[in-house]
């Protein structure tokens, strides 16, 4: 009996196996397509389509997909089942995948279109990683060219390219070092540029590179110095970086500490001690008219417990109040503990309840207290429902735009308003928030920080964006079996991809460079490159070892800034101790 089933076992497998190894061809024969542009295909789980197309030898296939809702790869075998090429672009799940594909000889290829699914995925993460996929594509493009011209197309190209790249080498202005201190000769070409500009905002190609936040703190040194900026606000708390603003303008405290307070792990770097230690020096040796303060301008639900206790100590000083319905204490503790954020419309609902008793009850607060206090509270008030709108998942998939950058802006507004008529800003942030474009995505969803401030302020905002052609940066690595993340870690990044931004920034051989793209006329080959979008690094706080993709996303260079810093090789920003164990404890914590 155990012999028949062991027999049994070896021909199923055996014909398994054999079924496996035939040609995909043969296996998808009553389900071959066709490319045919405007043609939508859905998506679901893990189906895939295979698409027959014939080319002779030296011809090239022009094939874009836009994506729906779902992360594509298109596979090119050859006519006996040979793996030729892959590709897949890093943009998610919407956007447009490209493929250009030479044919070697002529014969009849087979293009595979399938979703993305990570290798790492174990099984049961797999399993639902592909019950959640349901989208479709859309054949934008399809086009064979001939050898000829093919052949042309590339000469056409390689002319391009050249232009472009001479255009950046005469263009851009070599920059000496990335380090504070350093005098500001090879700045000085900035001053023209930003004589009438009111916020410069210095963008950043990971939340953990070194050079970036160094260079960023040498631009603060020659604004504050050469062109009088007097505020310097930070993708930080707004309620937490308060007491660095104590710190800097007062000497209250230690810098340490008062970074520590802001909440955020990615600034407590020993680049950004640097930075505000300078800060504190140079505000002793200025008038209080020029001093720099210290700002944070993020709204999420992060150091937060300064405002918690603020609010809990005036309604207690004000007295309780049969007209105020909310239990304040009660709601604060849960705030601070809570881990699942997929609804806080009742957490919300206390909150607007809150404000308007404080709004309605104006003239009976203030007379009991004081109008800078009463003040003070209504704004550490709308602190609070900022960072739990923006902590909100079931409200924030009900609209269209980011809430987080909405509020953001209206902060950096604030501060401007708040501060003398003449005050002028230098805002640091991620590059997709600095950017000015209304149609860069944020986990999804557009209008960032740059483009609201550029629709309130116009010309008198100036984005920096940044970027680099290898190096490393440090992240929070997400474990994406665990669906957490599970350690802090160094990310490597190769020399960029030929045709990406970076890529065309690292030909003309300068180290480090600023160029401006809004104070010269361009050639329209020029135009034309400064327009359309190009693959560049970039990443936020986490990334995973598990994507098996380098992380980057698309820029239109003069869409989304009015000129960039380029560092040819950049490395990962320094923990402090405080850092690292902040880590520590959001691992612990699952954060």
């Amino acid at each position: 009996m155990v012999i028949i089933e062991k027999s049994i076992i070896y021909l199923i497998t055996k014909n398994i196996l054999l079924f496996l190894l035939l040609p995909l061809n043969l296996i998808a024969q009553e389900t071959l397509f066709q490319f045919k542009v405007g043609k939508e295909t859905p998506v679901q789980g893990s189906k895939r389509h295979v698409y027959q197309v014939k080319l002779n030898k030296g011809e090239l296939l022009q094939l874009e997909l836009l994506q729906k809702n779902v992360d594509l790869q298109i596979i090119a075998f050859s006519s006996s089942n040979d793996t030729l090429q892959l590709f897949d672009s890093p943009n998610g799940v919407n956007g447009i995948e490209i493929v250009e594909f030479v044919s070697e000889q002529n014969q009849t290829y087979h293009f595979e279109v399938i979703p993305f699914i990570p290798e790492s995925f174990t099984d049961s993460i797999r399993q639902k990683h592909v019950k959640k996929i349901n989208g479709s594509y859309l054949v934008s493009k399809y086009e064979i060219l001939s050898s000829i011209e093919h052949t042309q197309l590339q000469h056409a190209r390689k002319v391009r390219k050249d232009s472009v790249i001479n255009w950046i080498k005469n263009k851009s202005i070599t920059l000496k070092s990335v380090k504070a201190k350093k005098g500001f000769e090879d700045l000085m070409y900035l001053k023209p540029i930003l004589k009438d500009i009111q916020v410069v905002g210095l963008g950043e190609t990971s939340h953990g590179t070194k050079e970036v936040f160094q260079m960023k703190h040498r631009m603060l040194e020659f604004l504050v110095k050469e062109m009088g900026f007097t505020i310097f606000a930070i993708e930080a708390s707004n309620v937490g970086c308060r007491s660095i603003n104590d710190y800097v303008l007062h000497g209250k405290g230690n810098s340490r500490e008062a970074l520590t307070e802001q909440g955020f792990w990615i600034w407590n770097t020993e680049e950004v001690i640097d930075m505000i230690e300078w800060m504190r020096t140079y505000n002793k040796t200025v008038p209080d008219n020029k001093k720099i303060k210290f700002f944070g301008i993020d709204t999420q639900m992060v150091a937060l417990d300064l405002a918690y206790k603020n609010v809990g100590n005036f309604i207690k000083k004000t007295g309780k109040s049969e007209l105020l319905t909310v239990e304040v204490d009660s709601l604060f503790r849960e705030l601070s503990a809570i881990a699942d954020r997929s609804d806080l419309s009742l957490q919300r609902q206390q909150l607007y309840t809150l404000l308007f008793y404080l709004v309605v009850n104006e003239f009976k607060l203030v007379n009991k207290t004081s109008r800078a206090a009463y003040i003070g509270i209504i704004k550490d008030v709308r602190k609070i429902i900022q960072g739990v709108e923006d902590g909100d998942r079931k409200f924030g998939k009900s609209i269209s735009f980011n809430p987080r950058d909405e509020y953001m802006a209206q902060t950096v507004l604030e501060i401007l308003q708040n501060e003398k008529p003449d005050a002028k800003m230098a805002l640091w942030a991620h590059n997709c928030h600095i950017s000015k474009n209304a149609e860069t995505e944020i986990t999804g969803k557009i209008r960032p920080l740059g483009s609201i401030l550029k629709e309130y302020i116009g010309k008198r905002y100036y984005a920096v964006g940044f970027s680099t052609n290898q190096g490393s940066f440090r992240a929070m690595n997400r474990n994406v079996n665990k669906g957490k993340n599970d350690k802090n870690t160094i990310f490597k990044l190769p020399p960029a991809k030929q045709g990406n931004l970076d890529w065309y920034f690292a030909q003309v051989y300068k180290e480090i460079f600023f160029i401006d793209f809004v104070k010269s006329l361009h050639p329209k080959t020029i135009a034309t490159f400064l327009s359309q979008e190009r693959k560049a690094y970039s990443c936020g706080a986490s990334w995973s070892l598990d994507y098996g993709i380098l992380p980057a996303f698309d820029i239109s260079p003069s869409k989304s800034f009015d000129g960039m810093i380029f560092i040819k090789e950049t490395s990962s920003a320094v923990l402090t101790p405080a850092g690292e164990k902040e880590i520590e404890k959001r691992i612990q914590n699952g954060k």
